[in-house]
């Protein structure tokens, strides 16, 4: 199993991301393939919780209707 890793910012990535990465969201540099786990022991993984680039979460909000007519005064 090949793991691609960033060496300058000692980075992992998981297959799924390894899959559509270009760049390192980091540095920029290409990632590196990698042919035994024992050369990225100690690298951290990057999540998608890691990520600062996702949309934040949706909130509910209740807004008050404008409803047509004379409005009280």
């Amino acid at each position: 199993m090949t793991h691609v890793c960033c060496p300058s910012c000692r980075l992992r990535f998981t297959r799924a991301a390894a899959a559509y990465l270009v760049a390192c969201p980091t540095c920029g540099e290409p990632p590196r393939p990698v042919d035994t786990a024992d050369r990225v022991l100690g690298y951290r993984l990057l999540s998608d919780d890691d990520r600062s680039d996702t949309l934040p979460h949706a909130v509910a909000v209740a807004m008050p209707i404008d409803r047509p007519g004379p409005k009280p005064s």
